[in-house]
């Protein structure tokens, strides 16, 4: 572990918005360990009882935690924890595990629940890893309520609190004091402790190593959430310049929600159009708050994940229930995007899933999957025609599109057979993540509806580089100017073509990068609904002249420096 006695800079990743300057305090985490044991016949129902009082004390605490809170999103997410907790096929495995293999209640719970957590952690897909600690935190919370062992946490306001992960109920529970911030070694944009930090405005800053220098306690520390940055031991001139930028910041995002309420235009009155990044009903508040015009990327692995054997009702009811809080507006549903070889039973461990069996290769593998899925989406679409869009991601070739078609097509015969009239004319859209995918975009064009730019992926295949790789991340640059050179390319495509391009790649959620998307006249964008205000003030605040003059000097320079100097003025 290195000492310090000099300011050191940590970089991360930027997961929810603000400043904070505070004390430090770490929460360390302790992995619940449990030896095999055995027990014998006349063991069996007192460890059944064992495993009742414990999960029914560990609902009692989630419940009154939920009533302690008044923020939905903390609601919704302890509603999660309490449905893992009852999940009926977890619980029935522990029971036969007491019962039949003759575990101790202790040994049943960290033998189930690892078979999940595995699942979870060999998967090759975000949302899977970002779920990780929810598992594990009901697992270990179980066991230690069998064992009457209580975990005391202790935050005090102004903290910045520094951990590996952070479970949904200790969230909760620091959340109620004003801490200043949040660190966090591991975790993705899309776990419970990023999705409550944006909720509840806490600067949050995740993939930051500081568990290599020897923090401690008291600590003087700097959290900045917008540039993913933070300040061990920070000099008295450093702690006045991000207390002024601080204040700064306070008022710059009130000014930017004043722009909320305003039309989407620039100003000379030139249109444009914000949608949201939604994968959770939990997210619909803040898409209505800050006024998205639709959902513009509607991410399904986790209701598909949840439901079991792909539960065509259950992704109905999820559907229409975000159609229902969305007004009139469109929702483009991306279909199940998954590292399948992780998450299907029969599948087989690959050397390198990135490139491997996912996306639509999966889906037109497991065509009963697509089906159903299709099923559900056409069904909900006869009682919200004209709002509904689909999204086929990771396409690579033009023979994906025509082969889902295919099988949109097959879907709508069998439910006009049951006499049922699904809207027709849902629009069938691709995601261009791969480079292939913009290199055949006239071919592709004839075939589809819309398209739809993959930022992120786009990226990460154009360069070769997985940007949760810490040995090559610094690679990951969605500003080069290969990368504008493929998004002009694909503009220009699609306008041959005459159908609509789209971004929801995380680029939108950048001010400065969506003035240039504007400037290339892709004015439909969808990011994550935190981002909006902030987003739309600048768009509001320029002319589509000045947009187009900043996209202008984008893409004619090749040096990556520029790009960055001719956007930072831009920034929010």
């Amino acid at each position: 572990m290195n000492q310090f006695t000099q300011p050191v800079l940590l970089s991360g990743k930027p997961a929810a918005p603000g400043i904070g300057i505070g004390q430090a305090r770490i929460l360390k985490s302790e992995t619940t360990g449990v030896s095999p044991e055995t027990i014998g016949p006349e063991s069996i129902t007192e460890n059944l009882k064992k495993y009742e009082k414990a999960s029914s004390f560990l609902l009692q605490e989630y419940e009154m935690l939920k009533s302690s809170t008044g923020d939905r999103d903390a609601k919704d997410i302890l509603d999660a924890q309490i449905q893992i907790l009852q999940d009926p096929e977890l619980e029935k495995t522990i029971r036969r595990q007491i019962k039949q293999e003759r575990y101790s209640m202790e040994y049943a719970v960290f033998n189930t629940f690892n078979d999940y957590i595995r699942l979870f952690q060999s998967s090759s897909v975000r949302w899977a890893n970002d779920r990780v600690i929810d598992v594990v935190s009901i697992r270990d919370e179980l066991i230690d309520a069998a064992r009457e062992k209580k975990k005391v946490i202790r935050v005090k306001p102004n903290e910045i609190v520094f951990a590996e992960d952070i479970s949904p109920a200790v969230m909760v529970k620091i959340s109620r004091t004003e801490i200043a911030g949040i660190v966090i070694e591991r975790g993705g944009l899309t776990s419970h402790v990023v999705i409550l930090s944006q909720s509840l405005g806490i600067p949050c800053v995740i993939n930051a190593r500081w568990n290599r220098y020897e923090l401690k306690k008291g600590a003087s520390v700097i959290i900045d959430g917008i540039a993913g940055q933070v300040i061990l031991n920070p000099t008295a001139d450093q702690k006045e310049t991000y207390r002024q930028r601080k204040g700064d910041e306070v008022l710059r995002f009130k000014k930017a929600l004043d722009w909320v309420l305003s039309p989407n235009e620039t100003r000379c009155g030139s249109s444009f159009t914000l949608r949201a990044n939604v994968e959770f009903l939990e997210e619909l508040p803040k898409v209505n708050e800050y006024m998205a015009e639709g959902i513009g990327l509607l991410r399904t692995e986790t209701i598909l994940f949840e439901s079991e054997n792909f539960d065509v009702v259950k992704q109905m009811k999820f559907y229409s229930t975000l159609l229902e809080q969305t007004g009139d507006h469109p929702v483009t549903i991306r279909l199940f995007d998954a590292g399948g070889d992780k998450l299907l039973e029969d599948s087989v461990r690959e050397s390198n899933p990135f490139l491997g069996w996912r996306g639509v290769r999966m889906l037109l593998d497991k065509k009963d999957l697509l089906r159903k899925q299709l099923e559900a989406v056409y069904r909900v679409s006869a009682l919200f025609p004209g709002r509904i869009r689909i999204l086929i991601p990771m396409v690579s070739r033009t023979e994906e599109i025509e082969r889902v078609r295919e099988v949109c097509d097959e879907v709508q015969r069998n439910l006009k057979k049951q006499s049922l009239q699904p809207d027709g004319k849902i629009p069938l859209g691709i995601m261009i993540e791969v480079p292939s995918a913009v290199l055949v975009a006239d071919q592709a064009a004839a075939l589809c509806d819309f398209f739809s730019i993959g930022t992120n992926d786009l990226t990460q295949y154009t360069f070769a580089v997985d940007r949760g790789n810490e040995r090559v991340s610094e690679l990951f640059d969605s500003f080069h100017p290969a990368i504008w050179k493929l998004i002009k390319m694909t503009k220009e495509a699609a306008d041959r073509a005459e159908i609509p391009l789209t971004i929801c790649g995380e680029m939108a959620s950048r001010p400065e990068a969506a003035a240039c998307f504007v400037g290339l006249g892709i004015t439909d964008l969808s990011m994550n609904s935190a981002s909006i205000p902030k987003v739309k003030s600048v768009l509001c605040r320029h002319t589509l002249a000045e947009m187009q003059k900043l996209a202008a000097d984008v893409t004619a320079t090749g040096e990556i420096q520029e790009i960055h100097k001719l956007l930072t003025k831009w920034r929010f």
